[in-house]
């Protein structure tokens, strides 16, 4: 039998100066559900394999996602975290990396720009 891996994902958005968590129905009718470092906290503490932080508005908004949100929260859990939102190219990937992800997730970018996930891969 395979390991079970328990894997929260949190919708963000991480275009305000703290970032926050939302939560809706198919993007609409969004409201604020917590702080992402301190929810990811308590993932790690109830024992999380991993967490994934969606930025939800960053490609709508064409705007990066905020690497201060992601460095503060890897800088307080232990477990690998997944970044996506806003990936748009080499350089995204290399700052949200930098700032602690362990993982980037190129979701829009990689309909308009097929061989950015390669390039992303050769890269990293």
């Amino acid at each position: 039998m395979l390991a079970k891996r328990i894997i929260p994902c949190l919708d963000c958005d991480l275009g305000v100066p703290r970032g926050r968590v939302v939560k809706g129905i198919e993007f609409k009718q969004i409201r604020y559900a917590g702080i992402p470092w301190e929810l990811a906290a308590e993932y790690d503490e109830q024992g999380a394999d991993e967490l994934v932080f969606l930025d939800i508005t960053a490609s709508h908004e064409r705007r990066e996602t905020m690497a201060h949100v992601i460095e503060k929260t890897a800088s307080n859990v232990f477990m690998p975290l997944t970044v996506g939102g806003g990936i748009r190219s080499l350089e995204d990937a290399r700052r949200i990396f930098n700032a602690g992800a362990d993982k980037v997730s190129v979701n829009t970018a990689a309909l308009k720009n097929p061989e950015l996930v390669n390039d992303i891969a050769r890269r990293f």
